[in-house]
């Protein structure tokens, strides 16, 4: 399965959270065009919908202060 998402999350901090979720996920990162002056990365996400959840949760913890 794959999953595609538009990010500003720097490349070193998606690796960190990767590994922090212990998800057996794969991340194929790109910078794409920014958004208003700030960078921004296309992330598609490889593995089974179970471990792509985990890596998303994870994510969504660290992002919101978690």
């Amino acid at each position: 399965m794959e999953m595609k998402i538009i990010t500003s999350i720097p490349p070193e901090e998606l690796k960190t959270i990767l590994k922090k979720s212990n998800a057996a996920v794969k991340l194929e990162i790109k910078e794409v065009e920014p958004f208003h002056g700030m960078p921004r990365y296309e992330v598609i996400i490889k593995g089974s919908k179970e471990e792509i959840e985990k890596f998303m949760e994870k994510l969504r913890l660290a992002r919101a202060g978690g």
